[in-house]
């Protein structure tokens, strides 16, 4: 394929071909990052590499969650799953093993599993910051392949905003004339010294089917509403902050049909959540800060085939808190997290309990110590975790900056060793997942070990400017080795795959795995043009050299934005290559291993208030075959449809 064989070429031609005449904005600031150490750093001065997309350009290619945005975003493997959810891998690790947080806290989903990035709304987003990598001793079980944390505007100011979008999918409508609508809603107003702030998102999407001809549809139908209230106040040595979300996630999708009825079976899941933050922290003394923050979430699903409705009932309550002590030039963050949920499952309509109260408690520890200097940083740190089921477990962590000086631009140099590790969740041990209208089962596996890793990593970063400071430059290459032992991954049951008819698959554990890879940026920026190119390659391979399943070797993202200043417009244009993953057993052939997308945005500023939008996402509809599973064939391609959208935003 042409894309594969000019790959080389394009990333060693865009920093000399993409210079152009116009000048960088010199007013532009440089991002203020906390991922990396847990306080907030200068991008360029954080001792852990963290890639930054701002949430102007957010807001632009999102048309409400989050799954969208990430997709934008170097190195994130973005997909869609059978259930009509997303969820993401970060070199090689998948969803569970990807933590992402809003404002430093974690986004706990009720399973202690991967979060369903269609139900995080893209709103009110400052930047996303990511860690690509292992950051278990900062972060926890849940970060053994990295972090994602969405840092949100804060102001004082009254503020009221609207955003509205309609949408097509084009050529597989259900019905002609199927339309999408997202509405969103942000307004902040301070009421007796109260900082209030709404936030709501709501989302009727009618779903799509590439074969009119049969019962089946592809994708479901979703109404889908967000609403979360915060308050905060400063009082005179701490500000409290208290924040209530209410989640509603309604999914719809035919089936089949019962052979000699007019009854048509359908898959649907009805999801509610209700989650309870309270928050302090002290504002007295800045440089040794202290913050606590208590969580209760209470989750409500029924789902499954409407012949066969399952009830989960999921409740979870965390409270985390840490500590910073500034000590000449050592920088010192501490803290712990308190955690229990708790799992129900029944089919009420054969009166059959097949989860009865399970739960799960942990208390975790960590330290970090940053010791800071001009030109170089050394980062330690420790996390000790006790689990209610598997005891104790340890992980430590080294990580190193050096700075060097250029006469053409500024080089950093990055490492990190050390180990993590993941206890496994409730779901893994206990869910049961009975899809099998949609020709899949997945069954936990109440024998899981904790799985642990021991890993590796070093980049470089080259900063400079060129043609006489006309454009900015950078660009890095990061190298990244795991090596892991009894790695939770969902495995194919051939003889009940057999028996069955369905695709069985169950959580087990694999005895080793070497994980490991690279990755190349580039990004060039002048005043109107700004460009980026990322290759990731990945290897993935089990104790016997068998590829792991659902990772692809080769990803490709590019993007590339241009202003139009004197009719105020902005065109963004992005495209993703993905390629080879590995075939499971059991397939007669392959359909499609690669596939490439390619999605336009056009955003234009009528007023200082009023904007509009228009956008095209997956402009050669790539998706997956309709007839690929019938045939018994392979095809790593997405469920997915090409989408006109348009939108429009005012702020009051």
């Amino acid at each position: 394929m042409y894309i594969k064989a000019s790959l080389s070429a394009i990333i060693l031609a865009l920093p000399i071909t993409s210079i152009a005449q116009t000048t960088p904005d010199k007013d532009q600031e440089e991002h203020i990052v906390v991922t990396g150490t847990r306080t907030a750093k200068l991008l360029s001065n954080s001792p852990v590499l963290v890639d930054v997309i701002d949430g102007e350009t957010i807001a632009k290619i999102s048309h409400g969650t989050l799954a969208q945005a990430l997709n934008y975003i170097p190195g994130v493997v973005v997909k869609r799953s059978v259930k009509d959810g997303y969820n993401i891998q970060m070199q090689g690790f998948d969803g569970d093993h990807v933590l992402v947080l809003i404002d430093g806290q974690p986004i706990v989903s009720p399973t202690g599993s991967s979060a369903d990035l269609d139900q995080v709304p893209a709103s009110n987003i400052a930047q996303i910051e990511v860690i690509r990598g292992a950051a278990s001793v900062m972060y926890g079980s849940s970060a053994m392949g990295g972090v994602i944390n969405i840092i949100t505007h804060k102001t004082d100011q009254p503020n009221l905003k609207f955003d509205y979008d309609i949408s097509q999918y084009q050529g597989n409508t259900i019905d002609t004339g199927d339309l999408n609508h997202t509405l969103k809603a942000y307004a902040v107003d301070v009421f007796s010294g109260w900082r209030t702030q709404l936030n709501a998102l709501i989302i009727d999407d009618q779903g799509y089917d590439y074969d009119s001809n049969t019962v089946s549809q592809d994708a479901a139908s979703v109404e889908k509403k967000i609403v979360s209230l915060s308050m905060s106040k400063s009082h005179d040595d701490i500000a409290t902050s208290v924040k209530y979300q209410w989640l509603d996630d309604k999914k719809l999708r035919d089936s089949f049909a019962i052979p000699g009825q007019s009854e048509v079976i359908y898959y649907q899941t009805d999801a509610t959540e209700h989650q309870l933050d309270i928050g302090l922290k002290s504002i007295k003394n800045p440089k040794s800060p202290w913050q606590i923050n208590a969580r209760y979430i209470d989750h409500q699903e029924t789902s499954g085939q409407s012949n066969g409705l399952r009830d989960t009932n999921i409740v979870l309550t965390e409270v985390n808190g840490q500590k910073i002590f500034q000590i000449d030039n050592i920088e010192l963050v501490t803290g712990g997290v308190i955690h229990a949920d708790k799992l129900n499952q029944d089919k009420p309509a054969d009166g059959v309990i097949e989860i009865d109260d399970k739960s799960r408690e942990s208390v975790e520890v960590f330290a970090q110590g940053n010791w800071v200097k001009k030109n170089h940083q050394v980062l330690a740190g420790m996390r000790s975790q006790y689990d209610s089921d598997f005891g104790w477990h340890n992980a430590v962590r080294l990580s190193a900056m050096k700075n060097f000086s250029l006469d053409s631009g500024k080089l950093q140099w990055r490492a990190g060793l050390g180990q993590s590790y993941r206890v496994p969740n409730l779901k893994e041990r206990f869910y049961i997942f009975d899809h099998s209208a949609l020709g899949y089962m997945v069954l936990g596996n109440k024998a899981l070990e904790p799985e642990t890793a021991n890993s590796i990593n070093s980049s470089l970063t080259f900063n400079t400017t060129l043609a006489d400071n006309a454009a900015e430059l950078r660009s890095d290459i990061s190298i990244h080795y795991s090596k892991t032992d009894d790695l939770i991954d969902t495995v194919v049951d051939p003889e009940q795959s057999e028996l069955t008819g369905l695709s069985i698959y169950q959580y087990q554990n694999i005895s080793e795995a070497e994980i490991h890879g690279f990755d190349l940026s580039t990004e060039v920026k002048f005043n109107q043009w700004q460009m980026q190119l990322n290759y990731s390659y990945l290897t993935s391979e089990d104790e016997h050299n068998k590829r792991l399943l659902s990772r692809p070797r080769h990803q490709v993202k590019f993007n590339i934005n241009y202003d139009i200043d004197a009719y105020d417009i902005e065109l963004i244009a992005y495209a993703v290559y993905q390629a080879g993953e590995a075939v499971p057993d059991g397939y007669q052939g392959v359909e499609n291993n690669e596939y490439s997308t390619f999605n336009a945005v056009l955003n234009q500023a009528l007023t200082d208030k009023l904007s509009w939008r228009i956008s095209v996402d997956n402009i050669f509809d790539q998706h997956k075959s309709s007839s690929a599973n019938r045939q018994n064939l392979f095809d790593a391609r997405p469920v997915s449809s090409r989408t006109i959208s348009a939108g429009i935003s005012y702020q009051f």
